[in-house]
């Protein structure tokens, strides 16, 4: 009789989103809720894994950089682009959405489109990479199963959850939908490296861009994704084999090459790869915060840049040195 109570508290602060009023996006789903610290973890017809076992490491990494995330969760701070709250009342969580069928993930995509806008193509990108981040940064969405075929068992996408929901968290601090997409990929590379030794997140098919013999490429070394990408990319360097910071800056998915993508990930790593240069990627942040647009020129004026040639020397003697790894 002595344990009743305390059973029936436990219950309440894994079953009741309502009582700490944590938004409901998809209200038109039922979702079986736990709470972590920092994040509401809902589930339809799946488990919460990924987002169980990585979702607090995902958080740990984004406030060693963005300290100014302990306020926006704790205190309710946190503000959508648009300046609405993502929880009635202290403390906001970050909401991931885990989805065990592809019928139900095209429900939650039809939703979105009707909220959002998107058009065909959008929602078709979706479909394929079977995840997406709110343009309002307040969820992660991930679909275990493929939503393009009627059978087939769930596929581990604890990369992707990872990549996501940092980038999704970052694009939230910042108060923004728009930040650079170097920015925002970069650090979901350089978070997935920082759990995993590894960046498995590809944008591209590395094996057939690389069989393409008309790629105008200098071919030094390969990224793959079974192995830290610290070690080809530092032999790429050295073998002069590099992107621009005009290149890196103007990258986007459809132009995306494996060094290309390499480089984004050397960028953010090179950003933030010592105490001085946090410094500088929190105002950064802050610029983006107060409403400007993060383009090259603000990170150059950020980092105390004259020009492209400036940051460039000393972010390839970075990539050849044995800080990065």
């Amino acid at each position: 009789m002595q344990r009743l109570p305390i059973l029936l508290l436990f219950i309440s602060a894994f079953s009741s989103p309502a009582v700490l009023g944590q938004h409901q996006h998809f209200e038109n789903l039922e979702w079986r809720e736990r709470l972590t610290d920092h994040f509401a973890l809902r589930a339809n017809g799946t488990n919460h894994d990924p987002a169980r076992r990585y979702a607090e490491k995902v958080w740990d990494e984004c406030v060693r950089i963005m300290p100014g995330l302990e306020e926006d969760f704790a205190k309710n701070k946190f503000r959508t682009p648009g300046g609405s709250t993502g929880s009635d009342t202290a403390p906001y969580r970050f909401t991931v959405y885990l989805v065990g069928s592809g019928l139900d993930y095209t429900s939650v995509l039809e939703h979105q489109q009707k909220r959002s806008g998107w058009d065909a193509n959008q929602i078709q990108a979706c479909r394929i990479t079977r995840n997406y981040g709110d343009p309002q940064n307040r969820y992660y969405v991930l679909c275990k199963a493929d939503p393009e075929r009627s059978a087939g068992g769930e596929t581990d996408l604890t990369a992707s959850f990872v990549h996501g929901t940092a980038s999704t968290i970052l694009e939230g601090r910042g108060l923004t939908g728009n930040l650079p997409f170097w920015m925002t990929a970069g650090w979901g590379y350089y978070v997935e490296h920082r759990i995993f030794r590894l960046c498995r997140v590809h944008y591209i098919d590395f094996k057939t861009y690389y069989a393409n013999e008309k790629a105008d490429f200098k071919r030094g070394a390969t990224l793959e994704p079974d192995e830290s990408w610290p070690s080809p990319l530092k032999k790429m360097c050295k073998k002069d084999v590099r992107e621009s910071l005009e290149s890196v800056c103007t990258a986007e998915t459809l132009n995306l090459t494996p060094n290309k993508s390499g480089y984004v990930f050397a960028l953010t790593y090179f950003l933030v790869g010592n105490d001085e240069n946090i410094a500088k990627y929190r105002k950064l942040m802050e610029r983006a915060r107060q409403g400007e647009k993060i383009t090259k020129s603000v990170l150059l004026d950020t980092y105390g840049y004259e020009n492209d040639a400036a940051l460039e020397e000393d972010w390839y003697e970075f990539m050849e040195s044995r800080d990065f790894r």
